[in-house]
């Protein structure tokens, strides 16, 4: 573990240090390009086939944007994982949700200086879905799969260091089918061409 962290941190300074030898700054009033990941942890209100849970899960985003200013553009393909909580397992019901999302998402920075911001952010798409509901008791078993409308919101701040930046935020983000309201924080990272 501790080999990972210090080959993480080596070479996150590198990058800075080579970004701080080149200079950078992005271009102002013109659209700049950026690459970013992220991931965090979700807290999740879920019905699914008229069964009700609560559960935590986990969630990734890669973005692909454009930047110009305060404002930014990007498209967002966005996993996520559910699994029935404790007491619905104890029950005899077992629930597993995975979605797949893409959404165009746009933010804007309220607050920007020159390497910290404060940013909102909202964005739409559609998402596919694959759920399974498994009773312990008689071996029944419900499954779907589709295609459905997803939306979300975010807020959050921005470390930003030349090229790279560190996104720490809250998001919200709602699932049409199966019914999902779901929150939490996440952290990433963001390079910018």
């Amino acid at each position: 573990m501790k080999k990972i962290l210090l080959t993480s941190f080596l070479a996150v300074v590198s990058c800075v240090a080579s970004n701080a030898a080149w200079g950078y700054e992005p271009t102002p009033h013109e659209w700049n390009t950026y690459i970013g990941a992220n991931m965090g942890i979700s807290a999740s209100d879920v019905t699914a086939h008229s069964e009700d849970f609560f559960d935590f899960g986990g969630v990734f985003n890669f973005e692909l944007g454009m930047r110009k200013d305060r404002y930014r553009i990007a498209l967002n393909y966005q996993s996520r994982a559910e699994v029935s909580e404790m007491f619905q397992i104890l029950f005899g019901h077992i629930i597993s949700i995975t979605n797949n999302a893409v959404r165009v998402n746009g933010y804007y920075d309220y607050v920007s200086l020159k390497h910290f911001a404060m940013y909102i952010g909202a964005g739409i798409g559609g998402d596919r879905y694959d759920y399974k509901i498994t009773n312990r008791y008689d071996d029944s078993t419900k499954e779907k799969h589709g295609v459905t409308f997803t939306a979300g919101a975010t807020t959050g701040l921005s470390f930003n260091f030349w090229r790279m930046g560190i996104d720490m935020g809250f998001s919200f983000d709602y699932i049409a089918e199966p019914r999902i309201y779901s929150y939490g924080p996440n952290v990433g990272l963001r390079f910018n061409f």
